[in-house]
């Protein structure tokens, strides 16, 4: 459109305006055309024809060069390609500049910031806390068993999720080499043999060599695990060795994490129920409609619901993450978690956990010993201490400096 306009006489005035974000919206060929007698406080749309006149000009706003039309001085179609091409050139420099090349999920899309101080990379070299979202370790599989109440020294009651980690094992390693990402497969729990299907069960007995062992009778003495899941990581330092058994004591006393499972299924369910509407009044005329969830939208205009409306429907049954959960004390021996506050799912079900994303608690007073770091790739476990099913081998959170029922009196 351009280059016509240019190079053949025109019976109407016309103003062809290279808009400096054309590039975004539009290819090099789509530009903007307004008639010569058309001013710009007018709607774009009132195109009409008009008398020509004088100095009928393309702006070019970029470079600030006027071009008349039908004028000899007019450039060729080269330089108009080269004009179009080092605008989109220069459009794309500054996209490029906002984004970084080499993102990844979990790391900042925005670049790097160059700095000439070598106190700015100290933290690279001799890292002082966890960051998570650029670090990230192996999760572990555990049973919801239910909640129940745990004191501390101060007194203070803290209601718990207790959930047991049934038989971890680390299954596969995944690298980015090899596989395009790098991640761990972890299996947990335990299923009869008849109840897996053949190429699942392959698959455990070819990562998991324990599985073909039998007693003198000929039963098998192991069986496959129940549920099978994959953890993301960030490095390949933290993978696990296959074979490799995940105990509570992966985790860290007074750190948080972020548990996930699917939810209890409530079935159909009102809008009071689902979405804690009020209902209608209880009194006032209102009959039989007292638990409704009143209007669901307009009048003839728009006429119709709006998609997303909060209305009856099925409840629950979905996948929920309950994220800064503190792990107030770790039973080494029985492998069990003892979670502050709730967590999603049935009694009895598996739920994911990992180390929280938002406030992981590293390197601070709450956590055990203050530690910098999770235990990498996992903990040093100790025989007949962890996983051996034996009491007395908890380990509490760390104790509140100050007294949780006389805050003021140790202030002072």
């Amino acid at each position: 459109m351009f280059r016509a306009l240019l190079s053949k006489p025109t019976t109407a005035g016309c103003r062809i305006l290279l808009h400096p974000s054309f590039s975004s919206l539009c290819d090099k060929t789509a530009l903007t055309i307004y008639p010569s007698s058309l001013p710009f406080n007018r709607p774009k749309n009132a195109f009409y024809s008009s008398t020509p006149k004088a100095n009928k000009n393309v702006n070019i706003y970029n470079d600030g060069k006027t071009f008349a039309v039908n004028d000899e001085n007019n450039p060729t179609e080269a330089e108009i390609d080269a004009i179009i091409e080092e605008e989109i050139a220069k459009m794309e420099e500054e996209e490029a500049q906002k984004n970084n090349p080499n993102w990844k999920p979990g790391y900042r899309k925005r670049p790097l910031v160059v700095s000439y101080n070598l106190e700015d990379f100290d933290n690279e070299v001799d890292p002082t806390y966890w960051m998570p979202n650029f670090n990230k370790r192996c999760g572990a599989l555990a049973i919801k068993m239910g909640m129940m109440p745990v004191w501390d020294d101060w007194g203070e009651r803290h209601p718990c999720t207790v959930l047991l980690l049934d038989k971890n094992v680390v299954m596969k390693t995944f690298t980015e080499e090899k596989h395009g990402y790098i991640a761990v497969q972890l299996g947990a729990g335990e299923r009869k043999r008849k109840n897996v299907t053949k190429p699942v069960l392959g698959h455990c007995e070819k990562h998991l060599p324990y599985l073909h062992e039998q007693d003198e009778n000929g039963h098998w003495k192991n069986h496959p695990p129940y549920i099978i899941r994959e953890f993301r990581m960030t490095h390949e330092q933290y993978l696990p060795k296959p074979g490799t058994v995940i105990h509570a004591r992966h985790f860290v006393p007074g750190q948080a994490v972020d548990v996930s499972g699917i939810s209890k299924g409530k079935g159909f369910q009102g809008a009071m129920k689902r979405w804690n509407f009020s209902g209608m009044p209880a009194t006032h005329g209102t009959s039989l409609s007292h638990r409704a969830l009143g209007s669901t939208g307009q009048c003839q205009d728009p006429g119709r619901v709006f998609k997303g409306k909060k209305m009856a429907g099925r409840m629950g049954g979905k996948r929920k993450t309950t994220q800064n959960l503190r792990i107030v004390k770790i039973d080494r021996g029985r492998n069990l978690l003892y979670v502050r506050g709730a967590v999603p799912g049935q009694c009895g079900n598996f739920v994911e956990i990992r180390d929280a994303v938002k406030r992981p608690l590293f390197a601070t007073e709450k956590v055990e010993d203050a530690s910098k770091f999770p235990p990498l790739p996992t903990f040093e476990y100790e025989e007949g201490v962890d996983g051996s099913g034996r009491e007395g081998f908890e380990c509490m959170m760390p104790l509140s400096k100050i007294d949780p029922f006389n805050p003021e009196e140790e202030a002072v």
